[in-house]
């Protein structure tokens, strides 16, 4: 009797030391809100994150998934990522820097697709595409990038003839009144972008005939307080890729741009990135991570 006695104060607190456990050991997860709720490209990358966490929920029990309700810059989302406390988890193009101050897991979510740029232009200037072949032919004219695209930072130590906004509608505004030649936009950016805005941008068109080549890829990064979470998602990525599901992932999102794209039937012309020397050159070298085009 006094056994049972026992067990009946016993056994309600190993209860509530388990649920406390538990509690304190609950990954939370906490990235920030889309710009557009329609973004595909948040939307693809939030499943994305997400299925990897479901996916190790064995292994790793429970997760909160929160989307923080702050705009922020790039550069914010970096500051903010050190301390990991206002968010932890950020989706950035590959670069050195945050390399080194967060968590990188190196594994591109989408399958290097950003690589592959076309061209927007002004359709006034497309007889000046006609010949171009080779990228010298391509520094006879001049880009217009966004200051701190990860883009930009390539066609500088290519020594690519440029011109920078510091906004993102403002290169459309310089397009449309020709201050530059062309807006190199990832496949899977480039017909949205120009579709949304075709009603008050009547001159600008996709170049028909050329895409660029420059190697680049999406990678997830955690902030260096949370390792258990950076663990998390590499394991959950590496499953997806195993199993095709972030291939599946991929072509729900993208399919219809890669094939709008059509890129067996243009001029690529390859620019060189820097990231992908030494270390790097490993990633590349994985067919599975790679989209084949």
């Amino acid at each position: 009797m006094k056994q049972t006695a026992l067990m009946k104060y016993i056994f309600p607190a190993l209860i509530l030391v388990s649920l406390s456990f538990d509690a304190y050991c609950l990954d939370k997860i906490k990235v920030l809100r889309p710009l557009l709720k329609s973004d595909k490209r948040t939307q693809h990358k939030d499943e994305v994150i997400y299925r990897a966490l479901e996916s190790t929920r064995s292994e790793f029990g429970p997760f909160t998934f929160e989307t923080i309700d702050v705009d922020m810059t790039p550069g914010r989302a970096f500051s903010s990522m050190k301390t990991g406390e206002l968010i932890n988890t950020y989706v950035a193009p590959g670069n050195q820097l945050w390399d080194q101050s967060t968590i990188p897991i190196k594994i591109p979510i989408r399958k290097g697709l950003l690589s592959y740029r076309l061209l927007l232009i002004n359709q006034a200037s497309l007889s000046k595409f006609e010949n171009v072949k080779t990228l010298d032919d391509l520094n006879n004219l001049t880009a217009g990038l966004q200051t701190n695209w990860a883009t930009t930072k390539v066609f500088n130590e290519a020594k690519i003839n440029m011109t920078v906004s510091h906004t993102f509608e403002g290169l459309f505004l310089m397009l449309e009144k020709q201050r530059f030649n062309y807006i190199p936009r990832a496949i899977y950016e480039v017909f949205d972008e120009l579709d949304n805005r075709k009603s008050q941008l009547k001159n600008i068109i996709v170049e028909p005939n050329i895409a660029l080549h420059i190697p680049m890829a999406t990678f997830v990064y955690v902030s260096k307080n949370h390792p258990e979470i950076a663990k998390r998602i590499e394991v959950g990525l590496q499953k997806m890729v195993s199993t095709g599901e972030l291939q599946t992932i991929l072509d729900k999102y993208y399919a219809e741009d890669i094939n709008r794209a059509n890129l067996d039937a243009r001029r690529i012309i390859e620019i060189k990135n820097p990231y992908f020397d030494g270390e790097n050159q490993t990633i590349m070298e994985n067919q599975d991570l790679w989209h084949q085009h």
